[in-house]
């Protein structure tokens, strides 16, 4: 059932960046005007996002007053203030990889200011995405510290891993992962329909970053409206007072998203931004 919207009961809102935000890495002039014009009425800007915060271009980090990063195991304020982290200890990490990789997974990690990937995580990643399309590269540009690596082990005992992104062969590889990360590496593993996963710490999700950040804000989350496209944003707008889904987005999302907007090539975020809050 479809929640009723009242902007004056929304306190804070939350985007999700890529598919939702974001078109091949950058922020649309019309996006970033609705952004700052909601703004302007005294509600908090955040974003919610998967990426480490070294993925996020700074022109595009400018827009927002708060940022969960690393699907939720990240939330800090404006000027880099960590509100909440949640990292996985060095021996459940190396786990964790170790059941990835057995699966025939390709990982990612994520150590919230650098990231690293070996160069089959890389084919896989440019064979699904069009991240060497000139606009990507330029945002890619303006982002932080990430590397190519034979031996992500050898960060994993140096560094605290907050993600670890894979990319599977199989659906039956992916879901034997899945099953083997909770049982075995105390994990929260997120399957996605690419084939893909996004594995944080037991009970860290998007919605444990947003639950934190509205305590440190002193907002319920009834007072949060969320703007997402993927499985990953389910359980933050489930538990927000109200969601958007993107035109463009996974069918589970709009079967429970109380609003739908234009796809995201279409700007619909400002769309819902000028449509719901009447600007």
């Amino acid at each position: 059932m479809q929640r009723k919207f009242e902007a004056s009961n929304i306190h804070l809102a939350a985007f999700d960046l890529d598919g939702t935000t974001l078109v091949d890495g950058v922020i649309s002039p019309a996006v970033r005007e609705a952004l700052s014009s909601l703004k302007e009425t005294g509600v908090g800007i955040a974003v919610t996002t998967a990426r480490d915060i070294s993925q996020i271009p700074k022109s595009v980090l400018s827009c927002f007053e708060y940022r969960i990063t690393a699907n939720g195991s990240c939330v800090t304020d404006k000027d880099g203030n960590v509100i909440f982290e949640k990292y996985f200890e060095k021996d459940q990490a190396i786990e964790a990889l170790r059941i990835i990789k057995s699966n025939n997974g390709k990982s990612a990690l994520y150590f919230n200011g650098m990231v690293t990937a070996t160069p089959m995580f890389l084919i896989r990643l440019l064979q699904r995405t069009d991240y060497l399309a000139k606009k990507s590269r330029k945002s890619a540009n303006e982002s932080g510290n990430n590397k190519l690596t034979l031996r992500p082990k050898k960060y994993l005992k140096k560094y605290n891993t907050y993600r670890i992104q894979s990319y599977f062969n199989s659906s039956s590889d992916q879901k034997k992962a899945e099953l083997e990360l909770i049982e075995k590496a105390n994990a929260n593993p997120c399957t996605l329909d690419d084939l893909s996963m996004e594995t944080t710490c037991k009970g860290i999700t998007k919605a444990h970053g947003m639950k934190k950040l509205c305590s440190y804000l002193g907002i319920e989350s009834d007072n949060v409206i969320v703007f997402g496209d993927s499985a990953n944003d389910l359980e933050l707008m489930r538990s927000c007072g109200y969601s958007v889904g993107m035109g463009n987005a996974e069918d589970c999302v709009k079967q429970e998203a109380d609003y739908i907007t234009d796809p995201v090539t279409e700007d619909g975020v400002a769309s819902a931004i000028k449509t719901l809050f009447s600007l």
